[in-house]
C-alpha cells in the first residue's frame, strides 16, 4: 500500500502516460485494483533465492518472458522503489531515465539516482516513495491512496460470513494475527486467545480471524486457548475476499501487517500490537478512521528494518509480550462504541 502513494502521484504528474506496474505475485492482486495503473506484470523474484528455483528451467523462462514484454514497452521513465532488485528491473526494462535511491541499487544502473536511501532519516514508508515520485517529476501528492472493493469481493465476503452465521447486524471484529515475519512483529498466540475471549464477553461481537495459509500455525494456537466462540477464515480467502471482510469489520485488531495497512486504507478503526517496528516508519499512515498502537518503549526497540533478521536479535521478543491484553481490550471496546 505504502508504494501506492508514488504510482496515484505519478499518475497525477503524467495523466495521458501508460502506468505499468512490476510487482511480485503476492501484492499483484492489490496493485490491480488501482485506478492509477494501466497494467499489472508479475514476477517472482524470489524464485532465484533457493538453489532448486535458481536452477530451474521455469524460472529462467518466466525471466525470459517477462523481460520480452517488458522491454517491448519502450518506457521513458521506470522509478524503482525499493531494493537493488528493483534498480536491476529498471535498467533491464531499457526505459530512457530510471530513477531510484543510489544505496539501493547496483552500481551504475540508474540514470537519475537519489543520493542515500531507506532508514537514513526517521521518516514514514510513504515519505520516502513520495521522494522517489518527486524526483521522477511528481508535485503533488494524495494524503491517502484510493483502494476501491469491488462489489464482488464484498458479495464474496457476505456469503462467507453467511456461512458462519454472522449476519449483516452482527458486530464484526477482524484479527490478523500472523506477520511475515515469524516471532519479531507477532504478539503472543495466547495473548490473542485473551483477547479474542474478553472483548467477546464485553461487547458479543462476532470474531473472525484471517491470514495466509503460512499463518495457520498461529491460528491453530490462538483457537486452541479461547473459550469463546471464534470463526478462522486463514488460509480460506483470496486478496479480494481479505478486502471484503476489512472492509465489513467494525474493527481489525492486528500488529505490523499488510492487512493492517489495507484496513488503515479503507478507513476501518484499528487497534494494533507494535514492538520491534517503529510507528513513525510503518505505523499507519494519515488515517480516517480512529487508530489505537499499542508499543512498550525499550532500550532495545525499535530493532527493525527491512533488511534485519526475522527474528528478535536478542532471542526473545518482550517487547511484544509486554503489550498487555487489558490496554488492547480497552481500546477495542472504545473504537467499537
Amino acid at each position: 500500500m505504502f508504494s501506492m502513494h508514488a504510482v496515484e502521484a505519478l499518475r497525477a504528474a503524467y495523466p495521458a502516460a501508460r502506468i505499468v506496474m512490476l510487482t511480485l505475485p503476492y501484492t499483484e492482486p492489490l496493485a490491480r485494483l488501482s485506478p492509477a495503473v494501466d497494467e499489472v506484470v508479475s514476477v517472482d523474484t524470489n524464485r532465484i533465492r533457493t538453489p532448486r528455483g535458481l536452477l530451474s528451467p521455469a524460472t529462467w523462462s518466466e525471466y525470459r518472458q517477462t523481460y520480452r514484454h517488458v522491454r517491448s514497452q519502450k518506457f521513458d521513465l521506470c522509478v524503482s522503489l525499493s531494493g537493488r532488485m528493483a534498480s536491476l528491473c529498471a535498467f533491464l526494462s531499457g526505459a530512457r531515465r530510471t530513477v531510484g535511491y543510489s544505496r539501493e541499487a547496483y552500481p551504475f544502473l540508474l540514470t537519475d539516482p537519489v543520493a542515500g536511501g531507506r532508514y537514513a532519516e526517521r521518516m514514514h514508508e510513504v515519505e520516502y516513495v513520495r521522494r522517489l515520485a518527486r524526483h521522477a517529476g511528481a508535485s503533488s501528492f494524495p494524503e491517502r491512496v484510493s483502494l476501491t472493493v469491488p462489489e464482488e469481493a464484498c458479495q464474496a465476503a457476505e456469503r462467507l460470513l453467511t456461512q458462519h452465521d454472522i449476519t449483516a447486524s452482527d458486530m464484526l471484529v477482524v484479527i490478523h494475527a500472523g506477520s511475515v515475519h515469524p516471532s519479531a512483529k507477532r504478539w503472543p498466540a495466547r495473548s490473542w486467545s485473551r483477547f479474542v475471549d474478553d472483548l467477546n464477553e464485553v461487547t458479543g461481537a462476532r470474531i473472525v480471524l484471517t491470514g495466509s495459509k503460512s499463518d495457520e500455525p498461529v491460528a491453530v494456537e490462538v483457537l486452541k486457548n479461547v473459550s469463546r466462540p471464534i470463526v478462522s477464515l486463514v488460509g480460506r480467502t483470496t486478496v479480494e475476499e481479505l478486502l471484503g471482510l476489512l472492509a465489513r469489520a467494525d474493527l481489525v485488531a492486528g500488529g505490523d501487517s499488510g492487512p493492517l495497512h489495507l484496513a488503515v486504507a479503507l478507513g476501518r478503526p484499528v487497534v494494533a500490537a507494535y514492538g520491534p517496528t517503529d510507528p513513525r516508519i510503518y505505523g499507519p499512515y494519515n488515517p480516517v478512521a480512529p487508530t489505537e498502537l499499542h508499543r512498550k518503549d525499550l532500550p532495545c526497540s525499535p530493532c527493525y528494518p527491512t533488511t534485519a533478521s526475522p527474528d528478535c536479535p536478542l532471542g526473545d521478543p518482550i517487547c511484544m509480550r509486554l503489550v498487555t491484553v487489558q490496554k488492547m481490550v480497552e481500546s477495542a471496546v472504545d473504537l467499537l462504541s
